[in-house]
């Protein structure tokens, strides 16, 4: 079916106004519905309810960084699903991205854990203070692996135990980790298929008992996959 001309010129046009936006907002076109949510003059709410399902055309729209500008706090406004959706592209305006901070901590674990958000998000996040989205970018198997070498820094342990069960945590690091003194780092490293056989012969002979006993499975079972393999 064809789409009503008429309609779009409407959705697309900022002299609309605001009631019509809103309610061609709930119109079944996703063309007309994309032009809403880039239109000045469609109403705050359904640019937060319409941006979760198209963030691109949502940082289209000229109204949002003048949002930013009368609202500094905007950030923690913006519902948390359409903040997600929008630290998923690659791009995002630096009204947006100089905020990414001062987001809901929620927001910040959940872009943090997100398989979808880009790489200079993933980074930016990985000095963040709150320790529990430093863990989700320390679990993230898209963090690059220098930031999972500075991650294996932390001063907590959870966020250490993150790297090391990490795939793509390099083997300096997990030969680093193998001598932290939490037990929990060290038997994720004895658990993590990468890790080097000498390294789990060497953590079979380790202090803690429990450690030991993980490390010489792992050990027996990739030796037999060895010999079957």
């Amino acid at each position: 079916m064809a789409i009503d001309s008429q309609l779009l010129q409407q959705a697309s046009n900022p002299n609309t106004p605001p009631e019509q936006l809103r309610e061609l907002a709930t119109c079944e076109d996703v063309a007309i519905r994309q032009l809403v949510v880039a239109n000045p003059n469609t109403p705050t709410e359904v640019l937060w309810r319409l941006g979760k399902l198209f963030p691109a055309q949502l940082l289209e729209n000229p109204l949002l960084p003048l949002l930013f500008l009368e609202n500094p706090n905007l950030i923690v406004q913006i519902p948390d699903e359409t903040l997600v959706r929008l630290f998923e592209l690659e791009t995002v305006p630096d009204c947006l991205y100089q905020r990414l901070t001062q987001a809901k901590l929620n927001v910040r674990r959940a872009i943090a854990k997100n398989l979808n958000t880009p790489v200079p998000w993933l980074e930016h996040l990985a000095q963040d203070p709150d320790l529990d989205v430093r863990w989700a970018i320390a679990d993230n198997p898209n963090t690059p692996v220098p930031w999972l070498e500075y991650l294996a820094q932390d001063p907590d342990a959870g966020v250490r135990g993150a790297i090391a069960c990490n795939p793509n945590t390099p083997v300096h690091c997990l030969e680093k980790l193998a001598q932290d003194p939490e037990p929990g780092v060290r038997c994720a490293i004895a658990l993590n298929p990468n890790t080097p056989l000498d390294l789990l012969q060497s953590l079979g002979s380790d202090r803690d008992p429990d450690i030991c006993h993980i490390a010489q499975v792992e050990l027996n079972k990739r030796l037999l996959e060895l010999a079957q393999g």
